[in-house]
């Protein structure tokens, strides 16, 4: 009785929705009847559809609080055309299936790219294209999905947890198809790592309900703002990514294949570079665009909100990596690989750690799901820092 906001109060100087199981008391006369009886009906009704299959009552009560909704509604615009569309979007299941193909186009994509470091042939080319076209049909289908979510809400996709990470895959997959020319493997490791950012979007502490707008982000610079430091972490990610693979192919450096390993592992890295360098850009103009928007909303450009705090520390943390290889003694391809790597954790920070652990104007809540998710970062760190050792050792013994 309380998960469905139902009867607009016509004379409401708030616009508000109530739903069935509210104070219904602010409706008087005929109207008070109306919003306290017709849901109990309908639920009565749906009681008596589940043990005779025949949902005509209930389809006709449904319409009764629809006519009563179009009568005193006068300020939200309810469009037919956007709840046929919202019913058709939920069944197509988007980004469920763009996760897949990412996931599995993209695994194969990383084995054939690393396949093809030692050896090259005709049909490992033309897999790769054929590889490509796939992602890129599954790339303009997640756009596609964004898009009817943009419809549907009326609002830039990108306003909540979920919607950000659906666009912060989408991202990451676009700023690999910007490398595919230089890096198959740059290339493979976004698809892959865009599924799996659709994997978490899809995970149960996600709300992937389209719900209206709260006051503040009724802005067009929710559009601007969020759109432009959102894509930054999609770089960001491919860096670390980069960084991951690099150290990997450090740890199994050898003699027979050092030689090859060593130009694969230079050209990635100046790959990564790039990535960090348009990253730290967008992440430094998306701050500044928020400094904007916050002016605008609360008056102020800055006030070490926590959000604001950590988007600043990751700029300056990225600002360290891009300029690491100035310093004679840290120019080295396995500290900026590492640093690449490690820097990610303020991104993940900057996201996750502010919204839901921490109190401030960007926060989301607490959810008592999302404390899961330190059993993985503490995996993820365990797995960054074996290959640390591992990679300095072989890198510094063999090359």
């Amino acid at each position: 009785h309380q998960m469905l906001n139902l009867f607009p109060k016509e004379d409401d100087p708030n616009h508000k929705w109530y739903a069935p199981g509210d104070d219904l008391s602010a409706f008087t006369g005929k109207d008070s009847m109306f919003v306290s009886r017709i849901f109990d009906w309908y639920l009565g009704e749906v009681q008596e559809g589940l043990k005779s299959g025949d949902w005509a009552k209930a389809d006709e009560v449904v319409g009764m609080i629809d006519t009563y909704q179009q009568a005193k509604n006068k300020t939200l615009d309810i469009s037919p055309k956007r709840m046929q569309a919202e019913l058709k979007y939920n069944k197509m299941d988007v980004f469920r299936y763009c996760k897949i193909g990412y996931l599995v186009l993209g695994g194969l994509l990383l084995v054939l790219s690393f396949a093809m470091l030692f050896r090259r042939t005709r049909w490992m080319k033309v897999a790769v294209w054929l590889l490509g076209a796939g992602v890129l049909v599954v790339f303009h289908y997640h756009m596609f999905g964004m898009g009817m979510r943009w419809y549907i809400g009326g609002y830039a996709p990108w306003s909540n947890s979920y919607e950000t990470m659906v666009y912060v895959g989408w991202a990451t997959v676009f700023a690999g198809l910007l490398f595919v020319r230089r890096s198959t493997i740059t290339f493979a490791l976004a698809t892959l790592f865009g599924g799996i950012i659709l994997f978490v979007s899809g995970l149960n502490w996600m709300d992937p309900e389209i719900n209206p707008l709260v006051p503040v982000l009724k802005s067009p610079w929710l559009m601007f703002h969020v759109a432009v430091i959102v894509a930054a972490y999609g770089f960001f990610g491919i860096s670390c990514l980069i960084g991951l693979t690099n150290m990997v192919m450090m740890s199994v450096a050898g003699k027979k294949n050092k030689e090859i390993l060593k130009a694969r592992i230079s050209e990635l890295s100046i790959v990564g570079e790039m990535a960090l360098w348009v990253g730290l850009a967008l992440m430094t103009v998306g701050t500044f665009l928020g400094a904007v928007w916050a002016n605008e909303s609360w008056g102020r450009y800055w006030g070490w909100d926590p959000k604001e705090t950590w988007a600043l520390i990751t700029m300056v943390v990225y600002a360290v990596v891009t300029h690491l290889h100035l310093v004679k003694r840290w120019n080295s391809l396995w500290l900026f690989n590492l640093a690449s790597v490690i820097a990610f954790a303020s991104v993940l920070m900057t996201f996750f750690g502010v919204n839901y652990f921490l109190s401030g104007m960007h926060s989301y809540g607490q959810n008592d799901n999302v404390h899961g998710i330190f059993t993985y970062l503490y995996i993820a760190l365990g797995v960054v820092v074996i290959l640390a050792v591992l990679s300095y050792r072989r890198w510094k013994m063999k090359v």
